[in-house]
């Protein structure tokens, strides 16, 4: 029989064990969880990227940022022991969709429009104030060399230092951007009774709205989380208790 094996590719905290921090990963990675699928962590720090990447014959996505994590690996061995045959997967709805299709238990919904539906609600009420007070303080949770890359390649769109820009998003009143958007995703998440969008049925936009989550708890500075924990109120706890009780969030430090 066949033999198949993941490796995971992810960005590193500062800490030790590293920590997983990253939205777009956790989309992926939450998947893996959910699935109890084994897998194998690889930590990649930002410079390293486009090397690691570009080594394996990964080809560039263009634009500000050719090269992006997560990507996932699949390697299969036939059962003759006959050379292994290699896959990547390199981006995170791809990863996510490969494990539904080849682990179906448990279930995971990916209808698009209940996923379109939940990032277009994210997007026009909360992501202008998660990238001013959660992306802005990325760089203190990396390692140096990391943190160094992010301060010098972000200011490209952003147009001005990431701590200008921090500031700047403040001033535009990201606070109460912040609040009264996550006033919205309750509601939003709540309307089927939770812990879910579509109450007991997980779908893979749940993933994406836990992504979000985790990147204000893992990388925001300061009060951040708990001031998301607290605007998000009984329905956002209900939401983070459903996955750590699927195991989701057993393996974010490796």
């Amino acid at each position: 029989m066949a033999t198949t094996q993941y490796t995971f590719f992810d960005i590193p905290t500062n800490t030790n064990p590293p920590r997983s921090w990253s939205p777009n990963v956790w989309n992926a990675r939450g998947v893996l969880n959910y699935k109890k699928v084994p897998y194998e962590t690889e930590w990649v720090e930002y410079p390293d990227i486009r090397v690691r990447l570009g080594a394996m014959g990964i080809p560039s996505k263009g634009g500000l940022m050719p090269f992006t994590l997560p990507m996932m690996r699949v390697t299969t061995t036939p059962a003759d022991g006959s050379e292994p045959q290699v896959t990547y997967l390199t981006d995170s709805f791809d990863i996510a969709k490969y494990l539904n299709d080849n682990h179906p238990t448990p279930p995971i919904d990916f209808d698009s429009t209940i996923t379109d539906e939940a990032v277009k609600m994210f997007n026009a009420n909360l992501m202008d104030s998660f990238v001013g007070l959660v992306l802005c303080d990325v760089p203190l949770v990396l390692p140096e060399r990391s943190a160094a890359y992010f301060k010098e390649t972000r200011p490209k769109w952003m147009m001005m230092p990431v701590e200008d820009f921090k500031q700047k998003k403040i001033n535009e009143g990201a606070w109460e951007k912040m609040e009264n958007g996550m006033k919205v995703w309750a509601e939003y998440i709540g309307k089927n009774g939770g812990p879910f969008i579509q109450g007991d049925k997980v779908s893979y936009a749940d993933f994406k709205m836990l992504g979000y989550l985790l990147w204000a708890r893992e990388a925001g500075s300061g009060d951040v989380w708990e001031k998301v924990e607290g605007w998000g109120g009984e329905v956002l706890k209900k939401f983070v208790r459903a996955f750590e009780e699927n195991g989701v969030l057993e393996r974010i430090t490796y």
